[in-house]
Parts: C-alpha cells; sequence; structure tokens
C-alpha cells in the first residue's frame, strides 16, 4: 500500500494519466507525481464520500485504475495535473474536476430534524 493505503499500482497507473495530461516524457519526476496522484486520489474519494479503489479486495470499489469510471480518472488526473504545475502556487483548482466528480457523489438523506 501506498501513501495512505492507496494500493501502488493504481497510484503507477495514475502517474501514467498524468504524465499523458502533463505530456512529460521520462520518470524524473515520478516520484514527486506518485505524491501528488496519491492525494488527488484521497481528495476525490473525500468529494464522492467513498473510496474509489478498493483497499482489500472485494470491498465493492474498483480494484484496478481501468476499472474506476472515466469521469472520475479524468478528474484525478486533471488534479493531479494542476497540483504538480501549481505546486509553489495557491491557484484554485479547475471547476470541471467537481463537475466531473459531482455524479458520483454520495449524498446522504436525514429526516428532518423538528425540534
Amino acid at each position: 500500500m501506498g501513501e495512505q493505503g492507496v494500493p501502488v499500482a493504481v497510484v503507477a497507473d495514475a502517474v501514467v494519466a498524468v504524465r499523458a495530461v502533463l505530456r512529460l516524457e521520462g520518470s524524473a519526476e515520478d516520484a514527486l507525481l506518485g505524491r501528488v496522484c496519491a492525494t488527488a486520489i484521497l481528495l476525490c474519494e473525500a468529494f464522492v464520500g467513498e473510496a474509489i479503489v478498493a483497499r482489500v479486495a472485494g470491498d465493492g470499489a474498483a480494484e484496478h485504475w481501468d476499472a474506476v469510471p472515466a469521469p472520475v480518472a479524468q478528474g484525478v488526473a486533471m488534479l493531479a495535473a494542476h497540483l504538480f504545475d501549481h505546486r509553489e502556487s495557491d491557484a484554485l483548482p479547475p471547476a470541471a474536476v467537481a463537475a466531473l466528480w459531482r455524479p458520483y457523489r454520495r449524498m446522504r438523506l436525514s429526516p428532518e430534524v423538528a425540534a
């Protein structure tokens, strides 16, 4: 397991996707890309309210990167690319990231509490 329990293989696959978005060649930045990919995955999971990649086989989440829904994976790649490009600034992430993830967000409906 990698950062915060994100499987190393999933992070490695996400790095490949982000390298393609950034059009980076070579592996000189892979350590940093791995950290920003793990962070982007964890932020996505916090936003949608559930794991997007399995920590334990059979827990209901995707077993590998290719099984993550395309919009979710695209949002993770976009956020990771943003974090990589703006690592020394406080630029806001693209709004498209939330737009890609929003349909996968788990919302809880709770009964109205009467006082």
